[in-house]
């Protein structure tokens, strides 16, 4: 997750020359995919391109009076409307549920999920399941939107958890990777047009079995070696 201060990136060309990045448009297209609607239009000065070892993104300046819109798309998205006239305005079709990380207070697994928010700069929302996971942070005046390479936090039957060896993935490959040295080795290929074709990163593999699927009832622990990423377009 970024942090709350980062290095500006130049603007003028340069400016121009980071909306081509692929890392942006990795981002960007699964933006696209959760919310059926293009991110572009709320990025005004990008601040900084997230390249792996991070999970691959980017952090940017709302363009002007886009940051209330996003806001309230994302609103839309993580929060069941109050009355029906609010959930007709909200439909988009195709758009996906994002989960907020900080769920309020009253919520019986609030602690958790603020805790997975503490590290965000502000409003953090991420795509549920276990797989590749959009994740978004945004507060008044930046807004982060990468891609995690492993989620892991599900919701089934309007109950919200956290998967265990989702959460380890996640500690291992999006968090730990790009702050400690030698732990992962990543890769992309990219075409003519500077789109990833392939796009992995390998690293360790933890797994706890709770209890253990041996049949003896007990917690397994598990340790190997895990490739993830997009393959293909």
């Amino acid at each position: 997750m970024a942090p709350t201060t980062m290095p500006r990136c130049p603007t003028g060309a340069l400016q121009s020359e980071l909306r081509l990045r692929w890392e942006l448009q990795f981002a960007a297209t699964h933006f696209q995919r959760v919310f059926n609607q293009s991110l572009l239009p709320y990025i005004g000065e990008i601040v900084q391109i997230f390249t792996p070892l991070a999970s691959p993104g980017i952090l940017f300046q709302f363009a002007e009076g886009m940051r209330e819109p996003f806001a309230r798309l994302l609103s839309n998205r993580a929060f069941p409307p109050a009355t029906l006239n609010e959930a007709i305005r909200a439909v988009v079709p195709g758009a996906r549920p994002v989960i907020p990380d900080n769920p309020g207070v009253d919520q019986h697994d609030a602690w958790w999920r603020q805790a997975a928010a503490g590290a965000a700069i502000g409003s953090s929302f991420r795509e549920g399941g276990t797989g590749t996971s959009l994740h978004i942070a945004f507060n008044k005046g930046l807004c982060d939107v990468h891609v995690d390479r492993n989620g892991f936090v599900v919701s089934e039957d309007g109950h919200t958890h956290w998967d265990l060896n989702g959460l380890l993935r996640h500690l291992t490959i999006d968090l730990a990777g790009d702050k400690v040295p030698g732990v992962l080795y990543t890769g992309v290929v990219l075409d003519r047009r500077q789109r990833p074709i392939v796009q992995a990163t390998i690293g360790p593999w933890f797994a706890v079995d709770l209890p253990s699927r041996d049949g003896n009832d007990r917690t397994a622990a598990k340790f190997g070696v895990q490739i993830v990423g997009s393959f293909g377009r």
